[in-house]
């Protein structure tokens, strides 16, 4: 089984890491497992939970009207999460973490992949030209004070 995480994207929670547990309550009030402090989260806002096919599934449990729950910028009421989701709570943004496990939608091979570079051959093409500048500059004043042969 993997341990899955939370991790603060922005809002209050930016940066801060919690791990999920087999079912985690997401709220305002004081006996929710992850409680935030924002006024666009209800007292008791949704679920988190593994199930027993392996399937992280969030839930929508607020049942007061004007809260929402954003999965990857779609309201829901219910989903499955992956790695690299992004869950949206009021002002706080999460993103779905298994440690040790890539995320499969933010590290993709073609984002991880080196990109060749132009800018050592640009930088060498412009050290050439500044050379041959300097170069064609000193035979020309070495040729106006005669010294040139």
């Amino acid at each position: 089984m993997h341990t899955y995480r939370l991790k603060g994207a922005s809002g209050s929670v930016a940066n801060e890491v919690f791990e999920l547990r087999q079912r985690t309550v997401v709220g305002r009030a004081d006996d929710c497992d992850l409680r935030l402090d924002d006024d666009g989260c209800a007292p008791r806002h949704c679920t988190i939970e593994l199930r027993d096919d392996g399937v992280l599934e969030l839930k929508h449990i607020a049942e007061e009207p004007g809260f929402g729950t954003v999965l990857n910028g779609q309201p829901v009421t219910s989903a499955a999460l992956a790695r690299g989701d992004e869950v949206r709570i009021g002002a706080a943004r999460w993103v779905v973490q298994a440690p040790g496990l890539r995320p499969e939608r933010v590290l993709t091979e073609t984002a991880v992949r080196r990109r060749n570079s132009l800018t050592p051959w640009l930088v060498g093409l412009a050290l050439a030209a500044a050379a041959a500048l300097a170069v064609s500059w000193q035979q020309g004043w070495l040729a106006q004070i005669g010294l040139a042969g």
